[in-house]
């Protein structure tokens, strides 16, 4: 397939592209700059690179829409982060041609906290704030796809981890500014979690399922998860030991807000969600280490950026 990848120098994008590349696919990837150390290692391996803006769509849109498939994984990660989005997917696939896919990146913090009952695909969603208009999103894209004959694929990843990056690499370079390793709430909550490695393989596999026709794939959703539920005060133990932090510090909620706004509340969800639904339809079989011996093998963390 000639797949367009949003985000490829991003840390799950990135990664997804060098996977389509393994597989065989033509791979297109979105970046800011090409002239970025990320952006060379990509056309060393034969990724063609496509400068544009996320905020821009008419930047990128018309490639995207020559493609295959539009693999989309890119954020803004700030404030305009939902606006940002809805306008991309909805140029994008008002470009792409019947036929083609599209896989959409979403995430589980669209089911708030889940009371201790597994969350699955057909649960109620209950958004934490930061991604309030996430959900909405996902039925426009499902909607839209449908109406034009593009086979549109949702996936919701848990928390991504691997190679120091996401979430535990920013938790992890935090520590230089307190000493401790620090938790927001009392680390009695849980979060599920996936490899990026693996989060790719299923990216990936939903892609070509999608293409080839699969009706249990096209217009579907699926949690991306290895871990259903890892205790987040376990998390911050096997952090301090990588990083050689003092201590674990739990963070009050509201005082967390004060320097994270909204994605405070998002770190002190408690989760357990499955990807029981992921490894059945898409054949997903996830190989990759699991989040605490991941994170006990870090020897140092590094931050990726999305395009």
């Amino acid at each position: 397939m000639e797949l367009f990848i949003t985000g490829g120098t991003g840390f799950i994008g990135q990664v997804v592209t060098r996977k389509a590349i393994s597989l065989g696919h033509q791979v297109t990837a979105l970046v800011r700059q090409d002239n970025s150390a990320a952006a060379r290692a990509l056309a060393r391996l034969g990724v063609k690179l496509h400068c544009g803006d996320l905020r821009e769509p008419e930047s990128f849109a018309a490639t995207a829409g020559a493609a295959d498939g539009v693999v989309h994984t890119a954020s803004t990660n700030d404030a305009s982060a939902g606006a940002v989005d809805e306008a991309a997917t909805v140029a994008m696939l008002s470009h792409l041609h019947p036929g083609a896919t599209f896989v959409y990146t979403s995430g589980t913090w669209v089911y708030g906290n889940t009371e201790g009952e597994p969350a699955t695909e057909a649960s109620a969603l209950n958004p934490t704030p930061l991604v309030a208009w996430r959900p909405a999103v996902e039925q426009r894209v499902r909607a839209l796809a449908a109406s034009r004959s593009i086979a549109a694929v949702v996936l919701r990843p848990a928390m991504v981890h691997g190679y120091g990056g996401g979430v535990f690499g920013m938790l992890a370079g935090m520590v230089g500014q307190t000493g401790s390793v620090r938790i927001v709430g009392d680390g009695r909550n849980h979060w599920p979690a996936v490899h990026v490695d693996d989060l790719a393989t299923a990216y990936l596999s939903a892609a070509e399922r999608a293409a080839s026709g699969d009706a249990r794939v096209t217009g579907q959703i699926f949690n991306v998860v290895t871990e259903d539920a890892i205790a987040v005060a376990e998390i911050g133990a096997a952090i301090r030991a990588s990083v050689g932090a003092d201590r674990v510090e739990p963070w009050p909620l509201d005082d967390a807000r004060k320097s994270l706004g909204p994605f405070a509340d998002a770190l002190a969800l408690d989760q357990t969600v499955s990807g029981q639904h992921a490894r059945q339809v898409l054949a997903w079989d996830p190989d990759g280490p699991g989040l605490i011996v991941d994170l006990s093998v870090q020897k140092h963390f590094q931050q990726s950026n999305g395009a």
